[in-house]
C-alpha cells in the first residue's frame, strides 16, 4: 500500500494526455485502495458475526473471501490437541427419543460413518441434546468430540462454547434416536368432554390436562373461537396433544434380568369429572387458570364447584379431617424438605465415616396426608418434579370448608364474613389457615393472625417459623390487623379505579404481575366487630375476607359441636353451611403440618443424625442361587435364568420388605407394611398367600439341588431371606459402607468406597412405589451413596486420579442431581483443570434446575461458579 507514496496528484495536463505514467499509477493506486477498503470491511463484518454467533448474509464484494479466511483461522486455532475422556456410565440408560429426530445430511456417504447427525433446535445446547437423544446429558463430551473443529452447514466452525445455531447439522454417535416424523397428536372435542376425561384418555392421566391447555391455549378453533379457559370446550374443537402421551409409554424395552414394573390403576375420577376442581386441586398439583367463583368480563356470583367423591375427604389417625387437596400441598412441602436437605449436604471429609442415616420420624397426621396423595396418585411424580410443577401464580378465590351429604362446601373468599362457635371452632379455623398456607406461595394468599390468637392456635413456636411461612403475617393486637386490612382495601380500590376494572377477578387477569393476593384474617372476636364487619362488606369484590372465632354482627355465625358439626347456622350463607361438617385439625396434628410447610420452605432440620447400617448377616461359604437386586432396576435371578414377580406384586413387595430388614420381622410386622387397613384374620390369610408365591416362583425357576431351599426361613414368630441361598447387592453396598468405615489404610478404603461405588447403579427399586419405602429407605440410602461417591472422588483427586475422579463426581451427579456438593466438586475440579466449557455445562444444568425450583446456589456454589467465571492470564507462548 506505500509502493508509490508520497502520492504525486496528476495535473489537469497530465490528464489531458492519457498516457502519461502518473495518471496510470494514480488510478491503480486508487483501484487498490478501494479493494483493501472493501476487503477490511467485510472482515470486520465476518468477525461481528462469528462473535454474536450469527450467520451473515454474503452482500458485499470479497464477503465470501472474509468469511473463507476467519473460518480457517478459527478451525486452526481451536483444533483440538487431544480427545476428550470416555464417560464411564453410572447406571444403565434407556434411549429416549425426543421431539427432534436426527436427520440425514445430503452427503450419502456420511450415512455409512459410525453416527448420524441431527439438526439444531432453538435453545438447543449441547446438554438437552445429549439427554434428549443419548439418554444421558454426561454424554455433551461425545458429541464435542464427534464435532470438535467441523465447518458447520452455515459455515460456521464448531468449538466448544456454548454457542449452537438453530438449523446446524451436529454429528451424535450411532446409538441417538431414529428420525422421527410423526405428525402431532390431535383430538376432536365431542359434546361433554372436559380437558380432564381428554388427559386422561391420552395421557394416562387426568392432572396433565394443563399440558394440553398450554398447546391449544389462544389456537383459533372452527367457527373463530379460542381456547381461553379449560373449564370451557365446544364440541368440533381440535387440540393437539403432547407428543409423549399414554400411548407412547405403553411400550418399554425390557431388560435381561429386569422386573416389569406393576402399577396398580386406581379410579379416582369419574370419566366427566370438570377439570376446575380435580381431587388433588391444591398447593401441590396443576390446576386450572379460573377456580370455582373466578369472574368472567363483568362481576358474577361465583358458579358452584362441582362435587368430588366422598373419597376426597381425608381422615387422619389421631382425630382431623382434611380435604385430599390439602395432603397434595403437604406431601409438595415434604417433597421441597427432602430438596432443600439434600441440596445443603455439604461434601464429606477423606476422614468422615459414611453411614446410612435414620429419616427423621413423621408425626402420623403428616405421614397419613403424605399417604392420602401416593394413594390418589399412583404414578407419584420425582420431588423435582412434584415442586416445580406446583408452582402456580393464581390467587386462591374460594376457601374449602368441609362436606355436606358427602358433597364439598365451598366459600367464596372475596367478601367472606364468617364466624364460628363451640367447641369444634377453633379445630375448623386451624384448617382454614393452613389450607390457604399450602396456596401462599408466588404472592397468592395472605393470612393475618393477632399474635394472641396465632399462639393459642399453633402453639408457641409460630413465632420462630415466620420467616419461612410466606404468606403468614403476625400481627400484635386485632387492631393492627383490622389496620393492615384497612390499607389493603383501600390501595386495591385504587387499583381497580387505575385500570378500570369492576372486581378483582378482573384486575388479575388484566394484570397477572400486579401483587395481589387472596387475603384472609383469622382472629377472636367473641362479640363481635362491628367496624371490622362494615370493612368486609365494603370488600365483596376486592379478594378479602376474614373467619372469626365469636361473632359477627353482619355475617354469617356457625354453631359447632364437638364432632366439627354445624348445628345452628345465621346469617347470609346459613342455608350453605347448616348441617355441614367442615374440616378440623387438633392442635398437634395442625403444629406439626405448620412444621413441615416451614422446612418445605427452607428452615433447617435439627433432627440428630443417627446411623441406621443393616445388620448383615455373615458371609455365605457357598456359592449363593439366587441374587436379588435393589440397586438401581430390581431384578432376581437364579443361577442366569430371570424371575419375573411383575403378576405377583406382594410377593415382591414382600421379598423387598425382608431383603430391608435382614434379621427378619414378624408376622404382625409385615402385614403393618403390607396391608395396614385389613382386618388382622385376613392380613394374616395375605401373608401366607404371598409367601407361597414368592417360595414357588424361585422354587421353579432352581435346580434340582436347590428346589429344597425355603429361601424365607422362619425362627419363631420371625421370617428371614436365608443368606446361604440369596445373595443381595444391598447387604453388598452395607458392607461396603462398614468395610471403609474401619479401614486402617487409605488403599483398603479406597478399595471398599471402589465396592460401593460399582453397586451405585440408580435408586434403591428404581420404579417400585411403596408407601413405606421412600422416607425410611430409599432417600437415606441415595444420601448415603451420593457422600460415599463424593469420598472416593475426592481420594482419586487427592492421588492425582483426575479422570477417576471426574467419572466418580459424575455418577454422583447422575444419581441425585439436586445435591449441590456433587455438581460442585466436578465443576471446581473441571475448572482447575482448565476446562471450562465442560465446567459451565455442568454450572449451567444446576442453575436450571434451582430455578425451576426457585431456589438460589449456596454460598459454597456462588464462591465455586465465581471462580469458574473469573477472568484467566492468557496462555503464554513458548
Amino acid at each position: 500500500m506505500i509502493f508509490f507514496w508520497p502520492i504525486d496528484l496528476p495535473t489537469l495536463d497530465d490528464l489531458a494526455t492519457p498516457g502519461e505514467p502518473i495518471v496510470i499509477r494514480t488510478l491503480l493506486l486508487a483501484t487498490v485502495w478501494i479493494c483493501w477498503a472493501l476487503f477490511a470491511f467485510a472482515v470486520t463484518v465476518e468477525l461481528v458475526g462469528t462473535v454474536r454467533a450469527q450467520r451473515s448474509q454474503v452482500r458485499l464484494p470479497f464477503q465470501r473471501l472474509a468469511a473463507y479466511l476467519i473460518t480457517t483461522i478459527t478451525v486452526a486455532a481451536t483444533a483440538p490437541i487431544a480427545a476428550p475422556r470416555a464417560l464411564i456410565p453410572a447406571a444403565a440408560v434407556t434411549l429416549d427419543v425426543s421431539d427432534h429426530a436426527p436427520a440425514a445430511e445430503p452427503d450419502q456417504q456420511e450415512g455409512r460413518q459410525p453416527y448420524v447427525t441431527y439438526v439444531v433446535q432453538p435453545r438447543d445446547t449441547l446438554w438437552t441434546i445429549a439427554e434428549q437423544q443419548l439418554g444421558d446429558p454426561m454424554r455433551y463430551r461425545d458429541i464435542i468430540a464427534l464435532n470438535q473443529g467441523r465447518t458447520l452447514t452455515d459455515g460456521q466452525p464448531f468449538t466448544r462454547g456454548e454457542w449452537l445455531q438453530p438449523g446446524c447439522v451436529l454429528r451424535l454417535p450411532a446409538d441417538a434416536g431414529k428420525p422421527e416424523h410423526a405428525r402431532p397428536r390431535t383430538h376432536t372435542v365431542a359434546s361433554g368432554e372436559t380437558l380432564w376425561g381428554i388427559s386422561e384418555q391420552h395421557l394416562g392421566k387426568g392432572t396433565r390436562y394443563k399440558k394440553i391447555f398450554k398447546l391449544n391455549r389462544g389456537r383459533p378453533q372452527p367457527g373463530g373461537a379460542r381456547l381461553t379457559d379449560p373449564d370451557v370446550l365446544e364440541p368440533g374443537w381440535r387440540l393437539i396433544l403432547p407428543r409423549h402421551g399414554h400411548d407412547a409409554q405403553k411400550a418399554k424395552p425390557v431388560h435381561r434380568r429386569t422386573l416389569t414394573q406393576h402399577v396398580i390403576k386406581t379410579a379416582l375420577y369419574p370419566a366427566d369429572h370438570h377439570p376446575a376442581h380435580p381431587a388433588t386441586t391444591g398447593a401441590s398439583s396443576p390446576r386450572p387458570v379460573a377456580e370455582p367463583g373466578s369472574c368472567r368480563s363483568t362481576p358474577s356470583p361465583a358458579p358452584p364447584a362441582p362435587a368430588p367423591a366422598a373419597a376426597d375427604v381425608v381422615v387422619l389417625p389421631q382425630g382431623g379431617m382434611m380435604a385430599l387437596s390439602f395432603a397434595s400441598g403437604v406431601a409438595v412441602a415434604l417433597a421441597a424438605t427432602r430438596l432443600h436437605r439434600r441440596r445443603r449436604l455439604p461434601a464429606p471429609s477423606i476422614d468422615e465415616p459414611i453411614s446410612v442415616l435414620t429419616p427423621e420420624p413423621q408425626h402420623p397426621a403428616v405421614r397419613a396426608l403424605e399417604q392420602a396423595h401416593r394413594q390418589a396418585n399412583p404414578e407419584t411424580e420425582p420431588d423435582f418434579d412434584l415442586v416445580s410443577s406446583a408452582f402456580e401464580i393464581d390467587p386462591p378465590v374460594t376457601l374449602k370448608a368441609g362436606t355436606r351429604d358427602d358433597k364439598p362446601v365451598y366459600l367464596t373468599l372475596s367478601g367472606l364474613n364468617l364466624a364460628l362457635t363451640g367447641p369444634g371452632a377453633d379445630d375448623c379455623i386451624r384448617a382454614t389457615v393452613l389450607d390457604l398456607l399450602t396456596q401462599a406461595d408466588a404472592y397468592r394468599a395472605d393470612v393475618i393472625i393477632p399474635i394472641p390468637d396465632a399462639e393459642r392456635w399453633f402453639g408457641d413456636t409460630i413465632t420462630t417459623l415466620i420467616d419461612h411461612l410466606p404468606g403468614l403475617r403476625l400481627t400484635t393486637t386485632l387492631d393492627e390487623a383490622i389496620n393492615h386490612l384497612e390499607e389493603q382495601l383501600l390501595s386495591r380500590r385504587v387499583i381497580l379505579q387505575d385500570y378500570e376494572a369492576d372486581d378483582i377477578h378482573q384486575l388479575r387477569q388484566a394484570e397477572p404481575g400486579e401483587p395481589l393476593p387472596a387475603l384472609l384474617l383469622a382472629a377472636s372476636s367473641p362479640d363481635g366487630h362491628p367496624y371490622l364487619s362494615n370493612l368486609l362488606t365494603m370488600a365483596t369484590n376486592l379478594g378479602i375476607g376474614a373467619v372469626l372465632a365469636g361473632h359477627s354482627p353482619s355475617g354469617t355465625t356457625c354453631e359447632l359441636d364437638q364432632t366439627h358439626h354445624i348445628t345452628e347456622a345465621t346469617g347470609p350463607l346459613a342455608a350453605d353451611l347448616r348441617d355441614a361438617t367442615l374440616f378440623h385439625l387438633p392442635p398437634e396434628a395442625a403444629t406439626s403440618v405448620l412444621h413441615t410447610l416451614a422446612t418445605g420452605n427452607g428452615l433447617p432440620t435439627d433432627h440428630p443424625e443417627q446411623p441406621a447400617d443393616l445388620p448383615i448377616p455373615s458371609p455365605s461359604t457357598t456359592p449363593q442361587p439366587v441374587r436379588f437386586t435393589l440397586l438401581g432396576e430390581p431384578a432376581i435371578d437364579v443361577r442366569g435364568t430371570p424371575v419375573d414377580l411383575s403378576k405377583r406384586t406382594k410377593a415382591l413387595e414382600l421379598f423387598v420388605l425382608l431383603a430391608l430388614h435382614p434379621k427378619g420381622l414378624d408376622r404382625e410386622e409385615i402385614c403393618e407394611h403390607l396391608w395396614p387397613d385389613l382386618e388382622e384374620t385376613l392380613a394374616g390369610y395375605r401373608f401366607h398367600a404371598a409367601l407361597k408365591d414368592l417360595r414357588i416362583a424361585l422354587r421353579d425357576a432352581s435346580a434340582p439341588d436347590d428346589k429344597k431351599a425355603h429361601f424365607i426361613e422362619r425362627a419363631g414368630k420371625t421370617y428371614r431371606i436365608e443368606a446361604q441361598h440369596i445373595h443381595i447387592d444391598l447387604w453388598t453396598f452395607h458392607q461396603a459402607l462398614a468395610d471403609a468405615r474401619t479401614a486402617t489404610t487409605e488403599q483398603a478404603k479406597l478399595a471398599a468406597l471402589e465396592t460401593a461405588a460399582t453397586l451405585c447403579r440408580g435408586p434403591l427399586t428404581r420404579g417400585l412405589k411403596y408407601d413405606w419405602l421412600d422416607q425410611d429407605h430409599r432417600w437415606p440410602l441415595t444420601i448415603a451413596s451420593v457422600k460415599a461417591l463424593l469420598q472416593l472422588g475426592a481420594l482419586h483427586e487427592r492421588a492425582g486420579h483426575h479422570e477417576r475422579a471426574l467419572e466418580t463426581y459424575d455418577q454422583a451427579c447422575a444419581l441425585d442431581p439436586d445435591m449441590e456438593s456433587a455438581t460442585r466438586s466436578a465443576i471446581r475440579l473441571l475448572t482447575t483443570l482448565g476446562r471450562t466449557d465442560e465446567a459451565r455445562q455442568h454450572a449451567r444444568h444446576l442453575k436450571t434446575r434451582l430455578n425451576a425450583l426457585g431456589a438460589t446456589p449456596s454460598p459454597e456454589t456462588q464462591t465455586v461458579l465465581q471462580q469458574l467465571n473469573a477472568p484467566r492470564n492468557a496462555p503464554r507462548m513458548l
